[in-house]
């Protein structure tokens, strides 16, 4: 009955691996109030099966005599050591809990209970924050339905902490979204960004973060913009191109990539393998891009129709398989979103990030040390997560146990976030009143030290 939980605040979710937490379950209503403690059976095991005494088990349904159990007021204190880098499964049988059958015999027999997850980590991603964000989007300032200000607003709506708007060959967007929301208190980031598309280049090539525009750089000066690329053109071994392949767009992609980290930004090698009639980066170019390596980032999945599935499905594998080659890389989820109301793709992809900030800095530095992770949600509930096994865990446990509740928040702020956009003074006021709830509910979701 995993649906109850939603009556009940746990804190925190995140602990210290090989170290002793409490955790604190409190009832939220009246009609959750937990039974006495004579009432409640806890099982307690780790999903991994390590154990604090080092040893590891199959075995689910045995009591850990390690565990303090106690009320305090409402709450339901478990005071244990956490073993290892794991998710903990917590089962609470509560015989006098509304909706449930008031019977031991029942709960024995069906083995139901609420279910809390808890997830230990190690020092390095335990100092570290989860938050969900798009750096592939775009407004109608070039092809997309909606102007950046409303996008804005409907990507906090769908429980983002962070997004920029990238428009093709456009920086000035992403600006101008920043400008407009720049009174916001709630802890929604919005960041500089653009789609480059310098000349006489077919790669597709994100930049997030950076202090100006590459594609103003590009075109402004298109001739120190060859002579650049004919420069680094030269430095390319003939042999590390696969025959026949016009050699250009490899050193203008560099060139990007390059610019792009001087500018202080994120560079992502887009989809290299989304199809219309034809592939729209032809595959020898592609694999010139990845052997060469220059990008910070790979878009492993990418916002593309229904139709378009074949695309990501040869991006996942293309990953897995340059993985195999010795070649590796951080992967981000993007939505490539030309709308958020007239299409689906706004929320089909998306990238959490485990960084010490949302500072832009900080973001860009989590992606490019591979502390992220590329998750689908595509017209389904069911999600994916892929990226380094690591990774994978950790965020799936996020994207179950720690994201719907912060989804929830940030939907509230999204919602007067376009009232105040159509003119609603009341929501301007609603929205400071609100204050920063996400960024206390994600330090509650970590235990204090």
């Amino acid at each position: 009955m995993k649906e109850f939980q939603n009556y009940f605040e746990v804190t925190p979710r995140i602990v210290p691996a090989d170290q002793e937490s409490t955790i604190r379950i409190t009832p939220l209503f009246d009609h959750a109030e937990l039974p006495p403690a004579d009432r409640i059976k806890v099982r307690f095991f780790p999903v991994g099966g390590l154990f604090p005494d080092g040893t590891s088990t199959q075995a689910i349904d045995g009591e850990r005599e390690d565990i303090s159990i106690k009320r305090e007021g409402k709450s339901l204190l478990l005071k244990a050591r956490f073993a290892g880098e794991q998710e903990h499964c917590i089962l609470l049988d509560l015989f006098d809990l509304p909706g449930f059958r008031n019977s031991e015999e029942w709960v024995e027999k069906e083995k139901k209970g609420i279910r809390f997850n808890v997830y230990s980590l190690r020092p390095d991603l335990y100092r570290l924050r989860p938050f969900k964000g798009d750096f592939h989007v775009h407004s109608v300032c070039s092809d997309g339905a909606e102007s950046p200000e409303y996008v804005a607003a409907r990507y906090r709506q769908m429980g983002f902490d962070f997004i920029a708007v990238t428009d093709h060959r456009r920086y000035e967007p992403s600006r101008r979204t920043m400008e407009y929301w720049k009174s916001l208190n709630n802890g929604f980031r919005l960041y500089p960004g653009e789609e480059v598309h310098s000349p006489d280049n077919p790669v597709h090539i994100i930049h997030f973060g950076g202090s100006y525009s590459i594609n103003e750089k590009a075109f402004s000066d298109e001739q120190r913009y060859r002579k650049e690329t004919e420069e680094i053109l030269r430095t390319i071994p003939p042999e590390a191109l696969p025959a026949g392949l016009d050699p250009f767009p490899v050193a203008a992609s560099e060139w990007v990539f390059r610019e792009i980290r001087k500018a202080g930004g994120l560079s992502v090698f887009c989809h290299p393998y989304w199809q219309t009639n034809k592939y729209e980066i032809c595959e020898a170019l592609s694999d010139a891009v990845f052997h060469r390596g220059k990008f910070d980032a790979y878009e492993l999945l990418g916002g593309f129709y229904e139709w378009q599935w074949r695309s990501n499905s040869c991006q996942v594998a293309r990953y897995g398989d340059e993985r195999a080659q010795g070649r590796s890389f951080p992967v981000v989820g993007l939505s490539d979103s030309h709308g958020t109301d007239c299409e689906k793709l706004a929320d089909w992809n998306s990238t959490v990030i485990l960084a010490e900030s949302d500072r832009i800095e900080d973001l860009i530095s989590a992606v490019k040390n591979g502390t992220c992770a590329a998750v689908e949600r595509i017209n389904e509930p069911v999600p994916h997560v892929f990226g380094e096994f690591r990774m994978v865990k950790y965020i799936s446990f996020l994207v179950q146990d720690y994201f719907p509740a912060h989804r929830e928040l940030c939907s509230v702020e999204g919602a007067l976030m376009l009232e105040a956009l159509a003119g609603s003074e009341s929501a301007r006021k609603a929205l400071d009143c609100l204050g920063n709830r996400v960024a206390v509910y994600r330090e509650k979701a970590f235990a204090r030290s």
